[in-house]
């Protein structure tokens, strides 16, 4: 089971890293500048709209933007912060009466929009001129392209966003790899927009999980393309694994509800279905699953064992072989074999010198991080399967 398991998944990587570089490699004449709508909604985000709406006017001239920022009812200092950029900069502020929810309150906002693309920017992410041109790029190079998003980088510091880092770099190699036919997700926090798309699917749904991946979903059904940037941007990442638990449900639950509702979509383009299904497996292969009655998880308790005892090195390793046999060596080789290939993820994190000691990130992030994320992915099937899929359309569901 590991070794046909890991003869998969290095052959699903390799596919997606080809049509990846593919995407990359492709030529796309630059986009000339041109005037766009930036939408961000907010909502208790006082800490760091100012710094979103500012990098906005960074990375495009100020003539060509259109800004609008909307205030759901924030409890924080959000308005004020807004104010205060609109001081400087002109920036068109909305008020909501109402928590009216990111849904509604981008979908009023975009109807209202002066202009044909649109971006959408969460209230907690950077804007770069870098990321801007290059989804105009490929908004220019095909009129079929209904929407574009950018992949996020963690603005926090510490081991969980680290984790976070190497998880959003492996959702853009797969998600970027679907650019060839069409990507199955965009990533809501920086999201560009052609607006006869956009109206032709009726907007954001209120009733899902996940407004984006929705979107990027219905989007698909209806004969629209959708790509992803390789470009980061810059976010705010949960720093605590009680936000992180809730985010991730969240994630999961949205990513369930889309699969139930659009099989046609990611049947037509399963390759990203199928790497998650296959890393997944591997990764709890390793840790929990069973080989011949045997798990990684019991070998490394009875070698702990052997150790406490004071046996020496070579004689623990040997009374292990004794015992454990092939099931240890299979499993050592596909341990080995999962951190080998998911350093393709750790990689593109690393942009200075001494960032190379990221590459030691990449055990507890395989064997640790990602087998957690999947025992939440089951937490978000449940309370997707057992409250989400009730939920009427045209209603909020979350």
């Amino acid at each position: 089971m590991h070794i046909l398991t890991s003869s998969l998944l290095a052959f699903v990587m390799l596919t997606m890293s080809l049509c990846a570089w593919y995407d990359r490699r492709r030529k796309r004449a630059t986009a000339t500048p041109r005037a766009i709508t930036v939408i961000v909604p907010c909502y208790n985000d006082a800490d760091t709209v100012g710094d979103t709406l500012r990098s906005i006017f960074t990375a495009w001239p100020a003539h060509l933007l259109d800004v609008v920022a909307i205030n759901d009812t924030s409890r924080d200092e959000s308005l004020a912060r807004i104010r205060e950029v609109a001081e400087v900069y002109p920036i068109t502020i909305i008020d909501n009466e109402t928590n009216r929810g990111k849904s509604e309150s981008l979908n009023r906002a975009i109807a209202a929009a002066r202009h044909e693309i649109i971006l959408c920017l969460d209230a907690d992410t950077l804007l770069t001129a870098k990321a801007l041109q290059d989804m105009l790029n490929r908004m220019a190079h095909d009129p079929l392209i209904g929407a574009v998003s950018c992949p996020y980088s963690p603005i926090n510091r510490g081991f969980l966003p680290a984790m976070q880092a190497i998880e959003y770099s492996m959702l853009r190699l797969t998600q970027g790899a679907g650019n060839v036919t069409s990507a199955l997700a965009l990533w809501g926090g920086c999201l560009m927009l052609r607006r006869d798309a956009f109206n032709a699917v009726d907007g954001f749904s209120h009733h899902a999980i996940t407004e984006d991946v929705d979107l990027a979903f219905k989007l698909n059904r209806a004969g629209w393309r959708v790509e992803q940037s390789f470009v980061f941007v810059k976010t705010h990442v949960p720093t605590t694994w009680k936000t992180w638990l809730k985010q991730k449900t969240r994630w999961t639950s949205g990513g369930f509800q889309c699969t139930f509702a659009y099989p046609g979509v990611w049947l037509r383009n399963p390759l990203q279905v199928l790497f998650i299904a296959v890393y997944a497996t591997m990764a709890m292969l390793c840790v929990f699953a069973p080989s011949d009655d045997n798990s990684l998880l019991q070998i490394g308790r009875d070698i702990s064992g052997l150790i406490r005892l004071d046996i020496p090195l070579g004689m623990v390793m040997d009374l292990a072989m004794l015992q454990h046999g092939t099931d240890l060596l299979i499993g050592l080789l596909a341990s080995v074999t999962l951190n080998l290939l998911s350093l393709i993820y750790v990689i593109p994190t690393i942009s200075r010198l001494q960032d190379w000691l990221r590459i030691a990130l990449v055990l507890p992030f395989s064997l640790g991080y990602f087998p957690l994320y999947i025992i939440v992915a089951g937490a978000g099937l449940f309370f997707w399967f057992t409250t989400l899929r009730r939920t009427p359309a045209g209603e909020r569901a979350w």
